[in-house]
């Protein structure tokens, strides 16, 4: 295995008394394995491979949000010393080159809904749609000479009006669904006692992962290697292969190095991971393309750009009867891969973890002049959750009641587990009530007044925030995985996950140590190469440990079946008296043991010497699990928030942030925590400061540095109290409901809560994200102006 190009294993662990199996037990809080590696500069990034003999890849873009391209002309940049290639759309024809598809995953009662979409080519054809758009890639010896050349291109474009809204009627379609039961949802309504209406819009964002995308191609005879920080490396091959080139799908390597975050906008098939395979296979040399800064904010796929209008019907009790909501969505200039799920298969998240029991919602998504919108950590459920639990926050208030109480009232109860939903989705387990009980104890929120009043005390305004959130999780196609033992008592293990961050490594390697016995020095993950692993979907919607770490507890599984007739024999025993625990093979009532290094050592000693083997197992003593998730997963849980706002300025900071959660059983508690740090950074950056803004003349990006666009920094950010409680999930062999979203979707609307009840004694009943000191210090400003001086 040691060809193998992504190959992880421990080099560092803490030092102390315990067994590296011991503390690496599964369920055991550990620093990650990974880290040693990182932390000393020796992690291996696309721009930390070797450059020799690499030609280098520049895009050029365009200037307008939409026009026409009269013309290009790469005569004069062509003849620059040092340009090796220069590709146009004209190109894409001569060498057979296909648009990119987008995933088809919009229907209606299971039927797909066709969508017309403008062509994804890899460059763009006759019209640019938005800043950014690729028109032509250049190849040369240096960076510096591809940037002259691009320099030197006559490009000319006749431009065009740019549509910046969906809601605009020059938007171009992209589909239009209904979900749910709409007459079931106006009697409801004609029943209710209190109706709420509230219109929410969740804006644009930029996903900014640290290392921003790159490709490189790499011509081997017939087959090109394809090296690119990527989520899904199986993806990217197979659509490259079969839908953009028309290639056999051997004839295409994709190797997923070291990769500096995702957030989903590296799950997506990329245009540029098109170009530098294509140009690679062009000129039989490498081809590296890596973004600049600015670059990845002209070009990536935005996040969220959703407004939502949601209404909800309550009884005198201030009981949910039902629920409404329409959907207006941008999908950018095209279909981007995962394109259709934000406001599509994320909106069935809009019930929450509520006893609902009609709902309707209709979405309606159409195509603007902006860079294309994907997956962004969440994909629609932040989107969903957000307006319900607004809507909530302001029943409460037009109730009398406490923001805890309304959710008590309407939570699913434990005892109603399965629940099904009116949007069809099957909640299998979680302790809703126990959750908001716990969090209002753990969070403190009896004492809330006493801390108000100290603030005020200080002239400073303080609220409180709470919600809850539910998200559908860990689905999909299915995930395989492959146990290689060898004879010195360690393990390969091949998966079709991809990390990106979130501590794979560590985590698979418990399973298997735990499960086997085996010194967690001796594992070996591998993880992002296609003729490795020969079988993958990859990593988003928190699947990697529910669906992949399912695959390998089966894999782990059949290598204990099929080791036992050899432990019987090595125990001279019968098989049936054979039992498997501790990590060890034990004789049913005896002392009698032998560990699974032992067995794998004789096996090995047997396959060389050419004795007879036990059935069931490789001959390499390897064997192979899957798991396809029949029904999603559901994290839950219960937030809250504490803000002090200064009047003089709106600036909002963060006091207190309690989360209660529960991701069923958990590989590695301080996993989980981190991915919660990390998820809550950004949902958090959502409700405060974040936002992708154009310019609605001209369609220019405004925030496209640092500069411009607010990214959270540690002084925004509180220290975190995090707690759980647990209902294991019933839908996959190991537990696990998946936790990597579950900050960016609770965060917003307990932010937006807290901020509000601030400015509640105020009058202001709401404000839109991000609630920046301006845009508060207005909200504060208009509420004086109304009352007169406060």
């Amino acid at each position: 295995m040691s060809g193998h190009a992504a190959i992880w294993s421990i080099l560092e662990l803490d030092s102390g008394p315990a067994t590296l199996e011991s503390r690496l037990a599964v369920g055991a809080a550990r620093r990650r394995l990974e880290d040693a590696r990182l932390l000393a500069g020796k992690g291996a990034y696309l721009d930390d491979l070797p450059a020799a003999d690499t030609l280098r890849g520049v895009v050029a873009r365009s200037p307008y949000a939409h026009a026409k391209i009269a013309r290009i002309d790469a005569t004069t940049a062509r003849a620059i010393p040092g340009v090796a290639l220069i590709l146009t759309a004209a190109d894409l024809d001569a060498d057979g080159i296909k648009p990119i598809p987008a995933l088809s995953a919009v229907k209606i009662d299971g039927t797909p809904v066709k969508i017309a979409p403008p062509p994804f080519e890899l460059l763009a054809r006759n019209t640019v749609r938005h800043v950014g758009d690729p028109v032509a890639f250049v190849v040369a010896a240096t960076e510096a000479i591809a940037m002259e050349a691009v320099e030197a291109l006559e490009v000319d474009y006749e431009e065009l009006v740019p549509v910046l809204s969906p809601d605009d009627d020059a938007a171009l379609p992209g589909y239009d669904i209904a979900l749910g039961d709409a007459a079931a949802v106006e009697a409801a309504f004609a029943a209710a006692h209190k109706i709420v209406e509230l219109e929410v819009v969740n804006q644009r964002l930029a996903g900014v992962p640290l290392e921003p995308r790159n490709a490189q191609g790499e011509p081997d005879g017939e087959r090109v290697t394809l090296r690119t920080g990527t989520q899904a490396p199986h993806l990217v091959r197979r659509v490259l292969t079969a839908d953009v080139f028309g290639w056999p799908e051997k004839q295409l390597r994709v190797v997923a190095p070291d990769t500096g975050g995702g957030f989903g906008l590296k799950a997506p098939v990329m245009r540029e991971q098109g170009l530098a395979v294509w140009a690679a296979k062009k000129l039989g040399r490498k081809v590296r393309w890596i973004a600049t800064r600015s670059e990845a904010f002209l070009s990536d796929t935005g996040g969220r750009d959703m407004r939502t209008r949601i209404a909800v019907a309550f009884d005198k009790d201030a009981m949910i009867l039902g629920l409404r909501a329409s959907v207006s969505a941008s999908l950018g200039a095209y279909l981007s891969y995962f394109g259709p799920v934000p406001a599509n298969i994320g909106l069935v998240g809009m019930i929450g973890v509520y006893a609902t029991p009609a709902a309707h919602i209709t979405s309606r998504a159409r195509f603007t002049n902006t860079a294309p919108v994907d997956a962004y950590r969440g994909a629609g459920r932040p989107e969903a959750i957000y307006a319900i639990e607004r809507a909530l926050d302001k029943a409460a208030r037009e109730f009398g009641i406490g923001p805890d109480e309304i959710r008590r009232r309407n939570v699913v109860p434990f005892a109603a587990l399965p629940h099904r939903t009116p949007m069809g989705t099957l909640y299998d387990s979680g302790d809703f009530k126990g959750t908001i009980d716990k969090l209002v104890a753990f969070a403190d929120v009896a004492g809330f007044a006493t801390r108000r009043k100290e603030s005020e005390a200080r002239g400073k305004f303080r609220g409180l925030g709470l919600g809850c959130y539910i998200e559908r999780a860990a689905g999909g196609a299915e995930e395989a995985a492959t146990v290689i033992l060898d004879a010195e008592g360690g393990a390969d293990v091949l998966l079709g996950t991809m990390t990106q961050g979130q501590g794979h490594v560590t985590a698979y390697t418990q399973i298997v140590a735990d499960r086997l016995g085996l010194d967690p020095a001796r594992i070996r993950i591998h993880q992002g190469d296609t003729d490795a692993v020969a079988r993958g979907v990859g990593t988003f919607g928190s699947r990697s440990l529910p669906v992949g770490g399912s695959a390998l507890q089966r894999a782990i599984d059949k290598v204990v079946d099929g080791l036992t007739p050899l432990a019987a024999e090595l125990l001279e025993a019968a098989a049936i008296d054979i039992e498997f625990r501790d990590a060890g093979f034990r004789v049913a009532g005896t002392d009698r043991v032998i560990d699974v290094p032992q067995i794998a050592k004789a096996f090995h000693a047997r396959r060389e010497t050419g004795q007879r083997l036990p059935g069931g197992l490789g001959a390499d003593l390897s064997a192979q699990g899957t798991f396809q998730p029949v029904e999603p997963t559901f994290p839950n849980g219960c937030h809250a928030c504490e803000v002090e706002i200064d009047p003089d300025t709106g600036e909002v900071a963060l006091r207190r942030y309690a989360c209660v959660d529960d991701f069923g059983n958990e590989i590695n508690p301080l996993l989980v925590d981190g991915q919660m740090h990390g998820a809550l950074a950004q949902g958090i950056g959502q409700a405060l400061l974040e936002h992708f803004v154009h310019d609605e003349a001209t369609g220019q990006p405004l925030t496209g540095s640092f500069m411009d666009y607010a990214m959270p920094r540690a002084t925004d950010l509180p220290f975190f109290d995090l707690a759980r409680n647990p209902d294991p999930c019933k839908n996959n062999p190991l537990g696990l409901k998946g936790c990597a979203e579950a900050g960016c979707i609770a965060a917003p609307p307990v932010v937006i809560s807290a901020v509000l009840d601030a400015l509640a004694p105020l009058g202001v009943q709401h404000i839109d994200m991000p609630a920046t000191p301006y845009r508060v210090w207005k909200a504060i400003d208009d509420a004086r102006n109304d009352k007169g001086s406060i």
